[in-house]
């Protein structure tokens, strides 16, 4: 897995939601599969932008499981609050104090992943993080930078 992938993540996920937009302009409405690739499209491209910016030299090493594991989290989330039925009135059951769609996406596509993500990179960053080396470089980057705009 490196950044290649990444990018042809990004640019699939590109093409299902053009693709997703443009059954919108089917005749009869938009068909579901057309709500599908929104979800597919949508999901694609939320974990192939995280995984671009955490390569690191061009590898996503430790961080394949947790990708994977929020991609199909996302997928989950979205479809399951897709297939419950439209009709949610007065009565309808609360978790958390929010209906039940809501609760699933707010909850579970979004507090979910904004915990288990700095979990995870905290349990990696031994092997993933900013070496003495790296930070050396930084610095040698950054001096040369600054003569050259002084000259």
């Amino acid at each position: 897995m490196n950044k290649s992938l990444a990018l042809r993540g990004i640019f699939l996920s590109a093409l299902l939601l053009m693709a997703g937009y443009g059954s919108a302009f089917l005749p009869g409405g938009t068909p579901t599969w057309g709500t599908w690739l929104f979800l597919l499209g949508t999901s694609l491209i939320m974990i192939s932008t995280m995984a671009l910016g955490a390569a690191k030299g061009g590898q996503f090493r430790g961080l394949r499981l947790l990708f994977a594991f929020l991609f199909l989290l996302i997928v989950a989330g979205l479809g399951a609050a897709l297939l419950l039925p439209p009709n949610e009135g007065p009565g309808s059951m609360l978790l958390l104090g929010l209906p039940l769609r809501a609760a699933i996406v707010v909850y579970g596509v979004g507090l979910l992943p904004v915990l288990l993500v700095p979990i995870f990179y905290a349990w990696t960053f031994p092997s993933l993080g900013m070496r003495d080396g790296d930070l050396a470089q930084i610095r040698e980057a950054a001096e040369a930078a600054r003569r050259e705009a002084a000259e």
